[in-house]
């Protein structure tokens, strides 16, 4: 009986450590610092670039624009919304997009993105004056995990 007893216990907790893992992985935050370009859902995204103006003396923000090449992987379209995205800045708070613009700088709307098309342009953000940028987390979507790339 003492056998049985012992057994169970073991079973039992092997099967919660098992769980706790599982949960574990199911709600991690999103890697840090990946390098190349990442996917989340459909969407799989690139930095070309990242430039911040230098503010003036009085402002208390500075704006930045990320350069970003957005690929849609999937079968359906998608549509890029700047402000899912967010700017991490060396506290590692995030700052949401303000503006979308594209290959030429023109700011335009949240763009469509059709199954296997890809968008060439800047996403914008401002950003306090006194931290610097790290990284940048992309979305799919508003309900997505997301995915963070390191900035150049």
């Amino acid at each position: 009986m003492l056998a049985g007893c012992l057994t169970a216990l073991v079973i039992a907790v092997v099967l919660m450590v098992v769980l706790l893992a599982v949960l574990a992985w199911v709600f991690r935050s999103p890697a840090v610092g990946e390098d190349g370009p990442v996917q989340d859902g459909k969407l799989r995204f690139d930095v070309t670039s990242a430039k911040c103006a230098k503010p003036a003396k009085d402002a208390d923000e500075r704006t930045c624009q990320i350069g970003v090449q957005v690929r849609n992987v999937g079968a359906e379209a998608r549509v890029l919304y700047p402000g899912q995205q967010k700017l991490i800045d060396e506290d590692d708070e995030l700052h949401g997009g303000t503006k979308l613009l594209d290959k030429g700088g023109k700011e335009i709307t949240p763009i469509r993105i059709e199954a296997g098309a890809s968008f060439v342009g800047a996403l914008v953000f401002e950003l306090p004056k006194g931290l610097d940028p790290v990284g940048l987390e992309v979305h799919d979507s508003g309900l997505s995990t997301g995915a963070r790339l390191n900035l150049p």
